[in-house]
């Protein structure tokens, strides 16, 4: 089983959010969904900017919690966000 890091974008709000997954199909339909109780249906629509691919969980834990840091959204932001044209 390979463990997913990802990061989605909410260009409508600047919004940044990280996570780890072993199914990102299924985690993008719950993030662009109108759950309620979901902190991610408040930022709607996201974008998939990134994702990474592991296969120990506890590479991907360390490597989701780099990128929730101030130098992981940095990097998010000054290399992978200008790939894209929003």
């Amino acid at each position: 089983m390979l463990y997913k890091v990802y990061v989605l974008y909410a260009k409508d709000h600047d919004k940044l959010f990280t996570g780890m997954t072993t199914s990102l199909g299924d985690r993008m339909l719950s993030h662009n969904s109108d759950t309620p109780e979901d902190w991610t249906s408040g930022y709607q629509p996201w974008t998939l900017v990134h994702m990474e691919l592991f296969p120990e969980e506890s590479e991907a834990y360390l490597r989701e919690t780099f990128l929730e840091s101030y130098e992981g959204q940095a990097y998010i932001r000054k290399d992978i966000l200008p790939l894209f044209d929003f």
